[in-house]
């Protein structure tokens, strides 16, 4: 049974072996490939641009000239009066435009085109950052399981040693019973570490609209964090590349626009009409040329209103749009902090933080094989260099997602 136990502790660790030496690092170039792959399958993507594109049809749709009208009128009377005045009136009327008004609408309408092709942008980012994230995870599992592979490894070799010095008349089997047991409980996590990759990977496969299945690489994270952005340069660039931002500023052109929209709509409306009279017999009797205007003046308290109305509407997206630029700079500035945090923690663990740990397990080592040592005090000190690594993975894998979370709010190229 035990030998069933190590036979599969064997080739978990040889899987992983065999796993990282085929390992892809996660860089930018990959993230890249990651976003672009899970933007062309997500539906929210579509359903972004299809609105995008419907957008662009409404600008087309703006209409300069509305549609004239037409009518048709029959006299009923004496054949007499029906012949001297004509007993069939043909009448035309067309609306002439109003000075301004189709170029506020077009504005209006090519205002909200923009502010839609940015909402698509933005929802393509958003799609991409969720893809990267779950890829940072997936690599940070990878390196946990590698780390905890090669502490089941030495634990491996431990017992057989410990298995060696109990053969010995004068050996102590307790330690290698000690060591069973915490093998045991280190091959369990290293379980629920599997698992938690195949979930992950699932979840990355969900996002890239590949079958759930769908075999991933073992993925590792960059040696040394990545550079540290400046703050206030990044806050310099939200206006022109946060999507929002721009979404909210576009909005702020269409409640401009839909405010000279109500100035004009409460002038006066011009037509020309057209009517002719034409006799059943087939006689031309008269035609009439006219101008008519509506009057404006009893719904000029109404019309007051909306223009009232939509000026408040204006001033209100332009507070919205710099409250959310306020909430775009704090939440930049929450990001390179955790960057700026997360690079200073990676680089201690990396390097003191972990060469001390190293010597402190070595040391601990060498007192075990001269018998001067405890077992506990060496399992210990092995496991804290262990999980000084992990932590320095950790804090890269956090560094990378910061600068996900930063470039989701001011993106190189939005």
């Amino acid at each position: 049974m035990k030998l069933l136990i190590y036979l599969s502790i064997g080739l978990t660790i040889a899987n992983t072996i065999l796993q990282a030496s085929e390992s892809r690092l996660l860089d930018g170039s990959f993230l890249t490939t990651l976003r672009a792959e899970a933007v062309a399958h997500h539906p929210t993507a579509i359903a972004a641009s299809l609105r995008a594109s419907a957008a662009s049809s409404d600008v087309r749709a703006v209409r300069l000239w509305d549609d004239p009208t037409m009518g048709l009128a029959l006299m009923a009377a004496e054949s007499e009066k029906r012949h001297s005045d004509g007993d069939i009136r043909i009448g035309w009327e067309q609306a002439l435009p109003k000075r301004g008004l189709f170029a506020a609408k077009e504005a209006k309408a090519s205002a909200a085109q923009r502010a839609e092709f940015d909402n698509w942008q933005n929802s393509r980012i958003e799609i991409g950052a969720a893809a990267a994230r779950d890829a940072i995870e997936l690599a940070l599992t990878d390196e946990s399981i590698a780390i905890q592979s090669e502490l089941i490894a030495w634990l491996v070799t431990m017992v057989g040693d410990a298995k060696q010095s109990a053969l010995d008349p004068d050996g102590n089997s307790i330690n290698a019973l000690r060591l069973e047991a915490e093998l045991a409980r280190e091959k369990q996590v290293l379980d629920a570490a599997q698992r938690t990759r195949k979930s992950v990977a699932q979840r990355l496969n969900l996002d890239l609209g590949r079958l759930l299945e769908s075999p991933w690489p073992a993925l590792r994270l960059s040696t040394s964090p990545p550079p540290v952005p400046i703050a206030r340069a990044e806050i310099a660039r939200i206006t022109r590349a946060n999507l929002k931002v721009r979404s909210a500023a576009e909005m702020v052109s269409v409640a401009n626009a839909e405010s000279r929209i109500a100035d004009l709509e409460r002038q006066p409306q011009l037509s020309v009409a057209v009517d002719a009279e034409i006799y059943s017999g087939g006689d031309f009797r008269s035609a009439t040329l006219g101008l008519k205007m509506s009057l404006p003046y009893f719904n000029r308290n109404a019309s007051a209103a909306t223009v009232e109305a939509s000026r408040l509407r204006e001033k209100s997206a332009a507070m919205e749009m710099e409250a959310t630029r306020k909430t775009v700079a704090s939440a930049v500035l929450a990001a390179v902090a955790e960057v700026a945090n997360a690079n200073a923690q990676a680089r201690a663990y990396t390097g003191e933080i972990y060469q001390r740990e190293l010597q402190a397990s070595q040391a601990e080592e060498a007192r075990w094989i001269s018998s001067k040592g405890s077992l506990s005090d060496l399992l210990v000190s092995r496991k804290n260099l262990l999980a000084t690594q992990l932590e320095s993975r950790r804090f890269i894998a956090m560094q990378w997602a910061a600068l996900e979370e930063l470039n989701k709010l001011v993106p190189e190229r939005p």
